[in-house]
């Protein structure tokens, strides 16, 4: 059992490393597309918000990557991560 342990979590964290890696590309093209006011960003208060935008935007375009959409893990990857989502 401990060999699908090891290679489930070593697979997971090559995944993790390719996700941020694509995830910390992409930081400067969103800031430069236009599509956030940098002319109105507050540094001062609430500063945090745009950050956390982006940080959702980047995490759930990266996640929509591993839906498995139109293949046949697609209902058992549905049902795995509401198990999972359920322990975290």
């Amino acid at each position: 059992m401990s060999y699908k342990v090891a290679y489930i979590e070593t697979h997971v964290k090559k995944m993790l490393a390719n996700s941020q890696k694509a995830m910390v590309a992409k930081i400067k093209q969103i800031i430069e597309s236009g599509a956030i006011d940098l002319a109105n960003y507050d540094t001062t208060n609430n500063s945090m918000v745009l950050p956390k935008a982006i940080v959702m935007a980047l995490l759930e375009t990266e996640a929509k990557q591993y839906e498995a959409k139109g293949t046949a893990f697609e209902k058992q990857i549905k049902q795995d991560v509401k198990n999972i989502k359920c322990f975290i």
